[in-house]
């Protein structure tokens, strides 16, 4: 509890302060600010001030991950969520991993449902392509001690939401059965869960080691989100096999195959030629909103860069349809961006790191015994 106060009280000091009020203050667009330390810090401050959602835009997915820490550290894990990019640009006919597709579903559902202080932190790439509509809508598999949910229909359930059946589990985005047991590997979960049925009803469920199929900890809960984007329901089908009649080669075979209720390696990157429109992140904040970026000069390049190049793969592959990817500008538009700088420019925030006591034990020690 010393700890969320003190945390609590130091957002409440940025907030107060000068060159915060100076900042909120400011009309230039976009608005240029510098913080020698604690991006995490000043963005809290920032959503807590403005009391709703905010995009924070980073050069790659590292940087993503280390800004959500900081930002976690003062709005606490409940208000924070980071969007990961496809490991491939959408014209190269990659699916995105189990893991990136329910990462990304959970993080778009979060904050579609958010209301106050929250921050969805999102590398340049992810930040400037297009969502599919339905992410973040299809709900997960509950699956709790006592459920009545017979294998087999389980087991449909699953193939679904994208889960692909395997003799032996060990990747996420797999389940398998044999007898009255079934083992899942949720997508965003750090390990698979074993579920022991005693007819149609879940008997028991224990977390198990992928490396040696050893069952460890028992389990209450399982949550089992889906691991594709594109869930082949009767409204995608139905748009999938109109859309197929418009293109060929290629792109017609993937579209029927999804009006087919099919699922084909690559089939996400066929979203722009389904939807009307895909909105970039920035899109789903409510009015408000802010965008973030953060090393500002880095990010840029990156999402000019991460454009470019699917252009001209767009063009070399002859992609028929609408861009899968924006011009960081056009993705954001509408929205008040801060570009936070690493340079001496800007509105100075006057956060600064602790000098010497970087990397000295002895002085960072007595300045937390100080502070506490």
């Amino acid at each position: 509890m010393l700890q969320v106060e003190v945390l609590q009280e130091a957002l409440r000091s940025l907030v107060g302060s000068e060159p915060f009020e100076r900042l909120m203050l400011e009309r230039a667009r976009p608005v240029v600010a510098r913080a020698g330390a604690g991006e995490g810090y000043l963005i809290a401050g920032l959503a807590t001030s403005l009391e709703t959602p905010i995009l924070v835009v980073t050069p790659g997915p590292r940087e993503s991950e280390e800004v959500a820490a900081g930002i976690e550290a003062f709005l606490g894990p409940a208000r924070v969520a980071v969007l990961p990019a496809w490991e491939a640009l959408p014209y190269e006919g990659i699916s995105p991993s189990p893991e990136v597709a329910a990462r990304r579903a959970d993080a778009v559902a979060r904050l579609r449902e958010a209301e106050g202080p929250f921050a969805l932190v999102a590398p340049a790439l992810a930040a400037i392509q297009g969502l599919v509509p339905t992410l973040g809508t299809v709900p997960s598999i509950e699956l709790v001690t006592g459920r009545e949910l017979a294998p087999d229909a389980l087991a449909e359930r699953l193939v679904e939401l994208g889960y692909s059946r395997a003799d032996v589990v060990e990747h996420r985005g797999e389940f398998a059965m044999r007898g009255g047991v079934v083992d899942v590997f949720p997508g965003a979960a750090r390990r698979p869960a074993r579920l022991e049925y005693l007819g149609d009803q879940i008997e028991s469920m224990r977390e198990f080691s992928p490396s040696s199929q050893l069952s460890t900890a028992a389990v209450a809960r399982v949550e089992v989100p889906p691991v594709r984007e594109l869930i082949a329901d009767q409204d995608l089908r139905l748009r999938a096999g109109l859309e197929a009649m418009r293109h060929v080669d290629r792109f017609r075979d993937g579209l029927q195959r999804l009006a087919d209720g099919l699922h084909a390696e690559g089939s996400e990157t066929l979203a722009p030629l389904i939807f009307d429109h895909l909105p970039p992140p920035a899109e789903l904040l409510p009015p408000g909103g802010w965008v973030v970026l953060t090393q500002a000069g880095r990010t840029l390049d990156r999402a000019r860069q991460a454009f470019e190049e699917a252009e001209g793969l767009a063009e070399a592959t002859g992609w028929p349809g609408p861009r899968a990817l924006l011009p960081l500008d056009e993705a954001i538009e509408g929205r008040v961006r801060l570009d936070l700088s690493e340079f001496t420019e800007g509105i100075d925030l006057e956060i600064e790191h602790w000098g010497t006591a970087q990397g000295n034990t002895a002085e960072l020690a007595q300045r937390l015994r100080e502070l506490a």
